[in-house]
């Protein structure tokens, strides 16, 4: 009995030690690896809770809640975006309301990053803000971006790609994107107003 007893034993602790028989899960993307919470306070007292929960280190969720708008209650939810980057309160319109810019950057070699704007109409609502998509501003952009506030304009500066390039070493020089923020016909749109290229 003692020698069965002592042979057991060996293969329990033989299998709890062995890294080849630990569960592993295949789900481990899908869980959610953090949250935080940024609070964002306009000119003129309204403010702007971000919340970004982190599914993976390349995936997240962000909420956008607006505090103290009569007529906008609601949660703004952008599923499954790149990882947030950057924030901004700006009045890009100069009707003398800021809006709210989000910045978020994709994990992968390219670093692309994507605009997200919500605007105060008159501090009574808010209501998203249409950005126009990178591939309308010309040949030679893959990601690796700056945006930043400057004045009141948001510039978009990055690299240029010439044809052959590889991913480490762009020569075509830089470029740098304004936008400005105009009324449309159901909305905000921020569209690019001026470019600059540095050679």
């Amino acid at each position: 009995m003692k020698k069965w007893f002592w042979l057991v034993l060996f293969f329990v602790i033989y299998a709890c030690g062995n890294p080849g028989h630990k569960k592993s899960s295949s789900h481990d993307g899908d869980k959610e690896v953090g949250e935080q919470k940024i609070k964002l306070k306009t000119s003129t007292g309204k403010s702007f809770w971000v919340v970004e929960r982190k599914k993976t280190a390349g995936l997240s969720d962000l909420l956008i809640v607006p505090k103290g708008f009569e007529h906008t209650r609601d949660t703004f939810k952008l599923k499954e975006t790149d990882p947030l980057k950057n924030t901004f309160v700006a009045d890009l319109n100069h009707d003398g309301f800021d809006e709210v810019y989000l910045v978020t950057i994709s994990a992968g070699s390219g670093s692309y990053s994507s605009i997200y704007g919500f605007a105060s109409n008159r501090d009574k609502s808010v209501t998203p803000v249409y950005v126009q998509e990178m591939g309308a501003l010309g040949i030679g952009y893959q990601g690796h971006d700056s945006i930043y506030v400057t004045g009141q304009m948001l510039a978009r500066s990055f690299p240029v790609y010439l044809q052959d390039d590889p991913n480490c070493c762009p020569s075509g020089g830089r470029k740098t994107v304004f936008y400005t923020l105009k009324a449309g016909e159901a909305g905000w749109i921020l569209e690019p107003d001026s470019m600059f290229v540095d050679k």
